[in-house]
Parts: C-alpha cells; structure tokens; sequence
C-alpha cells in the first residue's frame, strides 16, 4: 500500500506562534516547515499551504478547493489526505466535507489547541496521528475522519467538547471510533454506513440559514422583524428534545406555511431531538404537525449546514425530511 500521504493546511492554531508573554498567538507561516519536520514514521509527505487563516474565516470556496486538491492528490497515487484546521470550526468543515468525499482514501482532519511555538504544543502529535491514520488499511472507506488527542472520530458525531483543554474533541452518542495505533486504526466500534452524500463540491455561498436560539423567555421575536424573503431557511436550538415556547409557534408557522424549511435540533449536548416523547404546545409533536423537521442528533451549527448544502443543491422539502431522518434516533 502506498505510504503517500498529501498534508493540505488552511491554518488553525497548529500554525500559530505566541509572543513573548506566551500569549497573542497568531498565524506564522514558518511554522508549517518545523511541524513537518517532527512528524516522521516513513509516510513520504507532500504539503501544500492554501491558507493560513483561523478557523472562523474558512469559507465554503476554500472548502472546495481542498477537495479539488484531495481528489487530485489521491486520483495520483496517494494513500490518503490530511487537512490541518483551526479547531473552532473544525467539526463543521469534517462534517462538511463529509457530505462531498468520495474516495475510498481517507480525508483525515486534524488541529491543535496549543500554538507551535507553546512548549506544550500537541500539533505535531496530532500531525503524527493524523498522517497514521491517512495511511491506516482500516481507514479505507470510512469517509473523512477527525484526528485529535490519539483517536480518530466521525465528523457526524464529534463535537468540540472545551476550548481550553487539549483532549478538546468528543463524539456522541458512540464515542470516539478508534484509537491510532503506529500501524492501523484500533476500531472501538463499527461504523454505520455513510449518509447524505452529495455530487460535486460546496457552492461559493451557501443559501442564509440562522440559527436562533430557543429558552426561558425566549418568543423569538426577532423573526417579526426579518422579512422572510431574506431568509432560505432556519434551524431552532431548541430546548430538551427540540422544543420553543407556545408564543413562538405563531412565527415559525408563519414561514413554515411560506414555505421555508424549519429544522429543530437540541441546544443540549447529547441525547439529540424526539418525535413523539412530548405533545405540548411548542414540544416536537406540536413542531412537527406545523411542518417543522427535527435534526435527530445533529447539534444546530451541523443542522443549519446540512440544510445549507441541501438547499443550495436545489432539494425539495420531502428530500430534506429524509436527510434529516438519516440522524434521527
């Protein structure tokens, strides 16, 4: 098996360095070329830079041309792909380009919570792993994968779990899938098969879909101030297992009777959305008989992008219902 590996970076902490006060950190194009140099294990690496940017200002189009560049760089020999991210964002692009990968390689994703320059740095650790894991017999076919901390996880459960610690990545509700051995992935569970894919890459902008947030008090408002022309679609976090409050269901029936798709996701960690535990005004029952689509165990910033990628594909209302019904438990 080929040990050709292709390491694209769009930035992220991993290519950061701090000031003086060990704070400030900021991209640093030199850094790249010392993290290489620590990774080893005699996969032959080729990389290329096409950003350096945090990870809230990665953008749909660089998404695109990482997959332009992945699918070159695996249709020409290469075992598999490793993206190097910010870690902000970083679950939203895995899941993101898990919707557009179609190889059998794997597109490993991957980041650090400590800038390179940090003397504590966990970059070229995960840089390590994350190349493993590219080259892993076992990682053939399981689509994109996030490296992080000595596991692999999918891209459709894993979450960003603390912005401050460096074992930052958890998955719900299975856990993370596997360990990262030197010589293959050690599976800690069996993947269900992949969902949702997509033709092509993401589109330059996605159509504008908000996520407002359900709670205590919380009427949402806002939505009679926003003409509904301007809105493609909207995703509720809402509360428990996708709930609002009895005065928000006016304003969503509205749009849902003007035809704009509402998903409802949980604001709550784990656990996801139901369809039938609760039938009180503004509970999933009463949500759903309005037209809304629950998002299942999608968190909210991974709704409104399956959403996004949906609309802008031109799908019609019953095929976003059975999008979503692929995570609903």
């Amino acid at each position: 098996m080929s040990t050709k590996v292709s390491l694209l970076s769009l930035g992220g902490t991993i290519f950061m360095s701090q000031d003086a006060s060990g704070g400030n950190a900021r991209p640093d194009d030199s850094a790249g070329e010392r993290l290489l140099a620590t990774v080893g294990g005699g996969a032959e690496i080729t990389s290329r830079a096409l950003a350096n940017i945090s990870s809230s200002d990665v953008r749909p189009h660089h998404l695109a041309d990482v997959l332009e560049h992945a699918r070159a760089a695996v249709d020409a020999g290469a075992a598999g792909v490793v993206l190097t991210h910010g870690t902000d964002t970083l679950e939203e692009t895995a899941f993101l380009l898990e919707r557009y990968w179609d190889r059998e390689a794997p597109l490993v994703v991957t980041g650090a919570m400590r800038p390179a320059s940090d003397i504590g740095a966990d970059g070229p650790a995960n840089l390590r792993d994350a190349v493993r894991a590219a080259t892993a017999s076992s990682a053939r076919g399981l689509g994109v994968l996030v490296a992080f901390d000595g596991h692999a996880h999918l891209p459709d459960q894993v979450t960003k779990a603390s912005s401050r610690s460096v074992s930052a990545f958890a998955s719900a509700p299975s856990g993370p899938l596997a360990i990262i051995a030197p010589d293959d992935l050690r599976l800690l569970h069996r993947p269900l098969p992949r969902t949702v894919r997509l033709p092509g890459s993401p589109p330059d902008h996605f159509p504008a879909v908000p996520v407002l947030a359900a709670g205590l008090d919380e009427d949402l408002a806002l939505l009679d101030h926003v003409p509904p022309e301007q809105l493609a679609g909207l995703v509720i976090a809402g509360v428990g297992m996708g709930h609002v409050s009895p005065a928000a269901m006016p304003r969503l029936r509205r749009l849902l009777e003007g035809a704009i798709p509402v998903v409802v996701a949980s604001r709550t960690w784990s656990g996801g959305t139901s369809t039938h535990h609760y039938a009180y005004p503004g509970s999933e029952v009463d949500l759903l008989d309005a037209g809304a689509v629950m998002a299942g165990l999608l968190p909210p910033a991974k709704a409104r992008l399956l959403l996004q990628t949906l609309l802008a594909d031109g799908a019609a209302p019953e095929r976003i219902r059975e999008a979503f019904g692929a995570f609903v438990s």
